[in-house]
């Protein structure tokens, strides 16, 4: 066996693998999500409305369809998500409404957010399309 060191001799896979688990262990707790971020963090909220969720979706602030496949992206839950899609058209989305601040001051949106901040109970609301829709 010439040529090899004593010891254990890992692949380049595998050597990988290692670096990227120490990688993540070092961060387990200041990445959201980590076991350790869960511990110490308050319970998840809705970027938009601010109230807690059971589940979230990933909102595309820049809609895939008009080139924000790998733009930025926020956590949503499930009825923001799907008002926001049913008040606004993607171009509005793409070209108006591409941040979260944009879309709190808008003022069609922001009556909704404030009448969602008041409900109480899970976020799970009937969403209909709006007549108007931009």
């Amino acid at each position: 066996m010439a040529g090899r060191s004593s010891g254990m001799a890992l692949s380049g896979r595998a050597r990988q693998g290692l670096n990227s688990l120490a990688r993540r262990s070092s961060l387990d707790g200041l990445l959201p999500g980590s076991p350790a971020s869960r511990l110490n963090a308050e319970p998840p909220v809705c970027e938009l409305c601010k109230r807690e969720s059971l589940r979230f979706t990933s909102h595309h602030l820049v809609p895939r369809s008009r080139g924000g496949k790998f733009g930025p992206r926020v956590k949503l839950c499930p009825t923001c998500h799907r008002q926001l899609h049913a008040m606004f058209s993607e171009s509005t989305l793409a070209w108006e409404l591409n941040s979260i601040e944009a879309l709190r001051t808008d003022p069609e949106f922001s009556d909704y957010l404030r009448w969602a901040r008041h409900q109480k109970g899970p976020t799970s609301f009937r969403v209909r399309r709006a007549k108007n829709r931009r």
